[in-house]
């Protein structure tokens, strides 16, 4: 039995345009009735239920698409070994998402006070009224001392256990997924003596990625750090 647009429409509550799309990128595809109206067969509805429930998790409909065909004909076990790393990749990138919004929003928040601080005045505005962010970025300098030799060993014998590349403005290396406890935490303790410094963890299943990103300053530190020529990159 095949169902019109406008039932599947009204039993899936997706929108008709809405469908008309997916026929299009092939992610729902149709038959066609000899008068020339499209046809979907019954099944249609659970493979929409499907999708509706992956765009709630706001996955790409690229990556919905792969995923539709492994639900459809593969072992449930080999379909939830797909989606893990899957919604592993996507939480990190909506975490790094949230990260920035939140500097974002203390940044607002600095300017808005920083506003409020200027005199009202009937002449115009001087330099410090042009700059809502009264804020200086920090040196570009480790400020560890004593221990950065120390430290720059445990950078070195921990990216030694992947493969290192060079990326736009830094570094990537892939790891173990049981280095990550040790990167997290050398992350962090290398945050707060060389702040410039940007990390990113990523998880894939198995394994993760170690993204370090620096400005272009402080290159010739990242490669100390990493002992990859990251200043002719």
């Amino acid at each position: 039995m095949s169902l019109r647009i406008a039932e599947v429409s009204q039993r899936s509550g997706v929108p008709s345009s809405t469908l008309r799309y997916y026929d299009q990128i092939g992610l729902v595809p149709t038959g066609r009735e000899s008068n020339g109206y499209r046809a979907y067969p019954e099944d249609v509805l659970d493979r929409l239920r499907f999708i509706d429930a992956a765009r709630r998790l706001d996955l790409p409909l690229a990556e919905i698409g792969e995923l539709l065909g492994s639900w459809e004909s593969e072992a449930c076990a080999s379909v939830k070994a797909r989606l893990r790393p899957r919604l592993d990749e996507h939480a990190a990138r909506v975490a790094d998402t949230i990260a920035g919004l939140t500097d974002l929003q203390d940044s607002l928040r600095s300017a808005r006070a920083h506003l409020d601080e200027l005199p009202d005045r009937e002449q115009r505005c001087d330099p410090s009224c042009a700059f809502l962010l009264n804020e200086t970025p920090p040196p570009v300098a480790c400020s560890l001392g004593e221990g950065q030799a120390e430290q720059v060993a445990a950078w070195r014998h921990l990216l030694s256990d992947g493969r290192l590349d060079r990326v736009a403005g830094g570094v990537r290396c892939a790891l173990p997924i049981e280095r990550l406890a040790e990167a997290a935490a050398l992350s962090a303790a290398e945050q707060a003596c060389c702040p410039f410094f940007g990390f990113e963890l990523t998880l894939r299943g198995d394994s993760f990625v170690l993204t370090i990103r620096s400005p272009d300053d402080a290159l010739p530190l990242l490669a100390e750090l990493t002992g990859l020529d990251v200043v002719a990159a």
